[in-house]
């Protein structure tokens, strides 16, 4: 008897975890961890619009049913009612995406709960696609400010492929009376790379993939990039506005998930992160000043692992993942006040390894230790920039005699700022040249040629007592009535 009573109790139990309740029937209802607004940033962030509702334009909602486990996981998702094919079966999975639910509970215990969540889609109709030649067909003014063919100096064609990529060479065409004569072309290419993240590698050697893009022969992209493994999962993507700048960087993660996103305008570069269950975890703030240099970051927000905000608005305790110079995985913690760091910091490998410790005084660094392959360092700074042989002076003086204003551009009264970049190795070379945006007239080409010059010319950048390499961003300003400006920005 007494054994038949300890099987019938455990059948209630098993019976009562495994029934799914209605929302109003639980005590506490399943939620977002770090509530609704996370949730649809993640859903803004990770939703792939279908292709053909992009270019005719969309502004409705799929709505689904799940049911919220106690593991923090959904399942069960379905359509109660949808847009179409496409659309339904892109909501159900960014939906599922998501891992980060708070379970209901009912009687102490967390318990199934059936959800019902609205997933928008919502994009402006693309009038300039060109169905019949799969193309987007963009057309400019003198300034190369779109407008209607009718009004049209220059014309873009960029080919595209089933998902919206680059499919082929981007063409632009001049209006020659009734007819368009061919300015150039970027050529598409699909680059074999070699590529390396914290959320696809980390600690590992890079893997091999490639990258779709169609870039001139100054590496200036002229259309949205994307990187992709061996098996056809995209690593990255980068979104580029008419004149060459990059606005949307995203990383994502095997399972398709973005775990970082940058949005950058001309002011401020936003840079947001999520764990992979798609739990927010950091926001930071990069300022952008009047000449395009990108500021240390301000620190904003964090979350914890179950949601709870640790820092809000700049304040309070950080708590986020990073990576060391080699990609792993590294884990910084400490107090922030008014977006700075203050107090003790410390930061630890996955495996709970001290990295760092450094000590701030309200974003001023005091003193600092870290343990690099076993070896214990202290430093002065927690980094070092790159430098120039011979500092600042000589790097303005070898501008100076190597700058020439470019002919065409002179003549036409051209002027204009070209952002480079490039990367500073281990060693003090430079590699990993790129126009980030364009100008013409022969300026891009002369920036990128005396940049170039300065090869060998440089002293490595140093983090916490170890050689990296650095990524700068090189604005140039050529203006006619006044000497070419330029300022470097660490990227």
């Amino acid at each position: 008897m007494k054994k038949l009573l300890t099987l019938l109790l455990f059948s209630a139990v098993q019976t009562f975890a495994q029934q799914v309740y209605l929302p109003h029937e639980v005590e506490k209802q399943a939620e977002p961890a770090g509530g609704l607004t996370v949730l649809n940033q993640f859903i803004s962030s990770n939703l792939q619009i279908p292709l053909p509702n992009s270019v005719k334009g969309v502004n409705a909602r799929v709505y689904l049913k799940g049911v919220v486990q106690p593991d923090g996981s959904m399942s069960n998702i379905e359509v109660t009612r949808g847009i179409d094919t496409l659309c339904n079966a892109a909501a159900m999975r960014v939906l599922g995406m998501y891992k980060a639910w708070k379970p209901a509970m009912l009687g102490g215990q967390q318990v199934r709960q059936a959800v019902f969540f609205p997933v928008t889609f919502k994009a402006e109709a693309k009038p300039t696609y060109n169905a019949a030649s799969h193309a987007f067909v963009d057309f400019f003014n003198d300034s190369f400010v779109p407008v209607d063919s009718l009004h049209a100096k220059y014309r873009r064609t960029t080919p595209i492929d089933e998902l919206g990529f680059v499919a082929g060479d981007v063409t632009y065409e001049e209006s020659k009376g009734k007819k368009w004569k061919k300015l150039g072309a970027a050529k598409f290419a699909k680059t074999p790379v070699r590529y390396k993240s914290p959320f696809v590698n980390p600690g590992t050697d890079s893997i091999p993939a490639y990258r779709i893009a169609a870039r001139d022969y100054n590496e200036a992209s002229h259309a949205t990039e994307a990187t992709f493994d061996s098996e056809g999962r995209m690593l990255s993507y980068v979104e580029y506005g008419v004149d060459g700048k990059a606005s949307v960087i995203k990383d994502y993660d095997l399972n398709g998930m973005v775990r970082r996103q940058q949005l950058l305008t001309d002011s401020l570069v936003t840079d947001v992160s999520w764990d992979s269950n798609g739990q927010i975890r950091a926001h930071r703030d990069f300022p952008v000043n009047k000449m395009g240099v990108k500021e240390e970051p301000l620190l904003m927000n964090a979350w914890g692992p179950d949601g709870t905000q640790s820092a809000k608005n700049g304040e309070g305790y950080w708590m986020a993942a990073g990576e060391t110079p080699n990609g792993k995985w590294l884990f910084e913690q400490g107090k922030v006040t008014e977006g700075i760091k203050d107090g003790k910091w410390i930061g630890k490998l996955a495996d709970s390894t001290l990295y760092y410790e450094e000590t701030y005084d309200l974003g001023q660094f005091k003193s600092g230790v870290s343990w690099v392959n076993g070896t214990k360092m202290s430093y002065e700074k927690p980094q070092i920039q790159p430098e120039f042989k011979g500092g600042m002076k000589e790097f303005y003086k070898f501008l100076g005699m190597n700058m020439r204003y470019p002919p065409d551009a002179a003549s036409r009264g051209v002027a204009g700022r070209v952002m480079l970049s490039f990367v500073v190795c281990e060693d003090g070379s430079m590699c990993e040249y790129k126009v980030e945006n364009r100008v013409g007239y022969g300026i891009d080409e002369e920036a990128l040629r005396v940049v170039k010059l300065m090869n060998g010319k440089w002293e490595p950048g140093v983090l916490r007592g170890q050689k990296v390499r650095v990524k700068y961003n090189l604005p140039i300003n050529f203006q006619l009535e006044t000497h070419t400006q330029v300022i470097m920005n660490r990227y």
